[in-house]
């Protein structure tokens, strides 16, 4: 019997999460199409229609979890006052610091499946997706109204946990990372709106616009 499109978006999805499930609880050493197939009750053959090679099936785990923050920066961002500074900012902040434990496992053990053959990020255009996501994230931190060289800093203590989970040396505990987070979220609420800044700073708001313009040409180069 023909099945349908639904049908078959939720296989691929039933074998995306036992691939998940086996990088987690087996580890890399695991990760192989029939031990998949297993965890997710299919046959090989039934994997292997979705993902004809354990690496597609790596690249549609990465292209997972990207949309999966996605999704979650989206809904963050919309409950965000419309106008507001550092809204975007604080929806970054608060996107990542709610990822799911399992998810904080996964990105390790991600990362460490392609350390074993990087030609993946090149064949699949991985790291230049991730490349500019970031970029973006940048744009986004300095045309969000706050000072724009606060705003770099805030995202970069964001990123900082974003690469620490990414290479499994997160050591924050849940009440210390909710702490870290609520600091982080109180200084985009204090930071003084860029002619504050420019006047704390005895700069002028030509000073503030050469920043902003600097800021984004660092950001076209990485995009380009």
């Amino acid at each position: 019997m023909r099945r349908t499109k639904a049908e078959a978006l939720q296989t691929r999805e039933t074998v995306l999460r036992a691939a998940a499930q086996v990088l987690v609880r087996l580890g890399v050493g695991a990760f192989t199409i029939d031990a998949v197939a297993q965890e997710a009750g299919i046959t090989k053959g039934g994997v292997l229609h979705h993902f004809p090679s354990k690496e597609a099936l790596l690249v549609g785990l990465i292209d997972q979890v990207i949309a999966l923050f996605d999704g979650r920066l989206a809904e963050e961002l919309e409950a965000e006052p419309p106008g507001a500074p550092g809204r975007r900012l604080r929806a970054y902040m608060r996107a990542v610091f709610s990822v799911h434990h399992q998810d904080t496992q996964l990105v390790p053990l991600l990362a460490a499946v392609v350390a074993a053959d990087p030609r993946i990020l090149g064949r699949h255009r991985v790291l230049e997706r991730i490349r500019h996501a970031f970029a973006e994230s940048q744009r986004a931190a300095i045309e969000d109204g706050m000072d724009p060289i606060e705003a770099t800093v805030l995202r970069l203590a964001v990123d900082g946990i974003v690469f620490a989970r990414a290479l499994g040396l997160d050591v924050l505990d849940a009440r210390t990372s909710q702490g870290v987070l609520d600091a982080l979220l109180r200084r985009t609420e204090i930071a003084p709106a860029p002619a504050q800044s420019a006047a704390a700073l005895e700069s002028s708001p030509e000073i503030l616009q050469d920043q902003r313009e600097g800021l984004t040409k660092s950001v076209d180069s990485i995009v380009e």
